[in-house]
């Protein structure tokens, strides 16, 4: 008995010793993080050159401005949307509901000219590769993701 619990202590330790190490293993062979909006991360990953990369920065400043702006109008509309629901007028709250649903939809429909935008700026090899970038972005994002 003397020799059973520090037998059990040992193998304790190391099976928890070894399942940290296979953790840290495992999670250092992840992909990195998609982030097409990161003019940095494009430049690397695309090899893009400079005159594209400073091309795509202006675009995506341009493109942040106009996210932001949609974001703003949807903020507003949930706000409302919130007003109306304590008040309880139906056709108050669906208006509220159609104009969120508007911005959402100019939103994607700017999200996708900008793919395109930036998708002219780059030769065939980089346009595949972005394009699959975008495909398994979309693809892969669950539904309510940011």
């Amino acid at each position: 008995m003397k020799r059973l619990l520090p037998a059990l202590a040992v193998i304790v330790v190391l099976a928890t010793g070894v399942s940290f190490v296979l953790m840290r293993w495992t999670m250092s062979r992840q992909p990195t993080a998609v982030n097409p909006h990161d003019t940095g991360w494009l430049k690397h990953e695309l090899k893009l050159a400079d005159t594209q990369a400073a091309e795509i920065e202006k675009l995506e400043v341009a493109f942040r401005k106009q996210l932001d702006a949609a974001c703003a109008e949807h903020c507003a509309a949930r706000m409302a949307l919130g007003d109306e629901i304590t008040k309880s007028d139906a056709a108050k709250c669906r208006a509220a509901v159609e104009k969120m649903n508007a911005v959402q939809a100019d939103s994607e429909r700017a999200t996708l000219e900008h793919i395109l935008k930036v998708r002219s700026l780059l030769n065939d090899q980089q346009a595949q590769r972005y394009s699959a970038l975008i495909r398994d972005q979309v693809c892969n994002m669950p539904m309510g993701a940011p």
